[in-house]
């Protein structure tokens, strides 16, 4: 008897091991193929930027709604049943503290990485500030359009200086959440069939949104060819891992480094989403009702999703 029950859950969870790497990966790489096909054949690259644009706040109301509406919520309960079950009392907030510690992290190693590009960037600028002054009088457009340049270049660059950390901080949350989230499938007993389908359209969700961020921030098709795939498998190697170990249980010490995890996870994520994701693409004076409307769609998405494991 007992193995008639867990038979049907085991194929179910086989089965979305499967499925889940399938649909992870079509979802990924259709918006990349879709973008970059659109671009060989439109000829107007503004509405291949506007597109684009609206597309990433879509994807900024994915990653927001999956951090306010699940990340956070799943981490203080996980905090707050870990401590119960071991009988510890905090009288300090330990689980804000590593949440706090994992948003800091991310703002103290962005700081070193501008700090050290304006110290390398200083003496190039010096010399190119003398060369202008020597040539002053000889070529006034030549000075004009070395002023513009260096009032506008640096603000990039250092724009675009911590891209490639804010990148892999989000690949690294999303792919540590989403073993997270196959492990709790894989030894899942109760209701397998509905929460593999949830999980299912969650995480196609997620990779489209990965997808269209890692595309508008225009990264080489080696990184995404790397990233794509290292997040589809993320979530099937978790439900494997989950399978492997059914039935056992975890130590205090396990479900400890769990919750840390899970909290500079979360304080990470809120940092590269809030502060880099939604503040980026909301601070551009075009389209702003737009791209608001499509953010909360992202949102909604998410919501609705989440709402069906109700």
């Amino acid at each position: 008897m007992m193995d008639s029950d867990v038979s049907p859950g085991l194929h179910i969870k086989l089965l979305t091991l499967v499925l889940m790497l399938c649909f992870s990966l079509l979802c990924g790489f259709s918006p990349v193929c879709v973008m970059r096909r659109a671009s060989r054949f439109s000829s107007d690259p503004g509405s291949r930027h506007r597109v684009l644009s609206l597309a990433s706040c879509l994807a900024c109301g994915v990653f927001l709604a999956s951090c306010l509406l699940e990340l956070l919520p799943d981490y203080l309960n996980h905090m707050r049943d870990t401590f119960s079950h071991l009988r510890i009392t905090l009288h300090f907030p330990l689980s804000e503290f590593i949440l706090a510690m994992g948003f800091l992290v991310v703002f103290v190693v962005e700081q070193m990485l501008l700090a050290f590009r304006e110290q390398t960037s200083d003496a190039p600028h010096e010399k190119q500030a003398l060369m202008d002054s020597q040539d002053r009088d000889a070529a006034p457009n030549r000075r004009r359009r070395s002023v513009s340049w260096s009032d506008g270049s640096p603000s990039a660059d250092d724009g675009r200086s911590h891209v490639g950390l804010r990148v892999f901080l989000l690949l690294f949350c999303l792919c540590v959440r989403a073993f997270l989230e196959g492990l709790s499938a894989g030894s899942r007993r109760e209701r397998v069939l509905e929460s593999c389908v949830t999980l299912l359209l969650y995480e196609g969700l997620v990779a489209f949104s990965l997808a269209v961020r890692l595309t508008h921030h225009a990264l080489r098709r080696t990184l995404l060819a790397g990233a794509l795939p290292l997040f589809a498998v993320a979530c099937p190697a978790g439900i494997g891992t989950g399978l492997a170990l059914d039935g056992a249980t975890a130590g205090p010490q396990v479900q400890l480094v769990r919750c840390a995890v899970e909290g500079l996870t979360a304080g990470i994520f809120i940092n590269v989403c809030v502060l880099g994701s939604v503040w980026q693409e909301l601070g551009s004076p075009k389209h702003r009702i737009h791209k608001v409307a499509f953010l909360l769609t992202g949102f909604a998405l998410v919501t609705a999703i989440l709402f069906s494991k109700v």
